[in-house]
């Protein structure tokens, strides 16, 4: 929950359970506010639009147009925090100049046309299939997170999962978004070849060396990656997957503004 929200909690005990059900899910999901009507909220939270609206005039809000107005307030609110000490710079680790190294090197790679492919498929498209393996479902299931959040159908697999879940689903999706370090793992380019055969956008992000399910995608997004070989150094922490949160959110925050 975004803490800006979090006094619109404070009259609970003045809701019914439905109420504060639709207000919780609300406060929990921030990214909503401003791209939600009544009908969907209250679609989301199973109850009706008349709970909503009585929600807004217990919270002192004559409907549900002023109480969203209220929360847009709340959140372009920005907590103060305090400048940092000259000493407190001096002493970051010597690997935070790297790290933003690391950072730069990749985004000099997302074009800006790229950036406006990723944004018209969010805007065009509902459905969305996902797949990553290891450390990359994790990154995966973060982005499709984010595309529910944005009120997109989204699903995500992963090696554990029976080849056939994703044969039948497949025809049901509209892009495909691959997340693999190596681009050479073999469950992910089969998956891959299945999504461009029944006609699926295939995106991927694997690291910036030439791989196999860069060539098959039709936007691939390549992040640098520090580590000299990826099979002998997969378990190294390297920069290379906190760049992928940083362009996933980059990438999300361009298409949704």
């Amino acid at each position: 929950m975004d803490n800006r929200l979090a006094s619109l909690l404070s009259r609970g005990e003045l809701l019914t359970r439905a109420e504060y059900r639709a207000l919780a899910h609300l406060t929990e999901h921030p990214l909503l506010v401003g791209h939600i009507t009544v009908r969907e909220l209250a679609k989301r939270t199973y109850v009706s639009t008349a709970t909503i609206v009585r929600l807004c005039q217990k919270l002192g809000f004559s409907g549900y147009s002023e109480f969203i107005w209220h929360c847009k307030q709340l959140l372009s609110d920005t907590p103060h925090i305090r400048e940092p000490s000259p000493d407190t710079v001096d002493h970051l680790p010597e690997l935070f100049a790297r790290f933003v190294a690391n950072y730069q090197q990749t985004f000099r790679w997302v074009s800006m046309e790229k950036r406006q492919r990723f944004s018209a498929l969010l805007r065009d498209k509902e459905s969305f299939f996902l797949y990553g393996a290891g450390f990359s479902y994790l990154f995966a299931e973060y982005l499709t997170k984010k595309l529910q959040v944005l009120g997109k159908a989204a699903f995500i697999s992963g090696p554990g999962d029976s080849r056939n879940i994703f044969l039948s689903n497949a025809a049901r999706y509209q892009v495909f978004i691959a997340v693999s370090r190596s681009g050479e793992t073999e469950q992910v380019l089969d998956k891959a070849r299945i999504a461009r055969n029944v006609g699926m956008t295939v995106v991927a992000f694997t690291r910036a060396s030439a791989n196999s399910l860069a060539a098959m995608a039709d936007l691939h997004f390549a992040l640098y990656d520090e580590a000299v070989h990826f099979a002998a150094e997969a378990a190294a922490i390297t920069s290379f997957e906190s760049n992928l949160v940083l362009l996933i959110d980059l990438l999300l925050l361009e298409a949704t503004e």
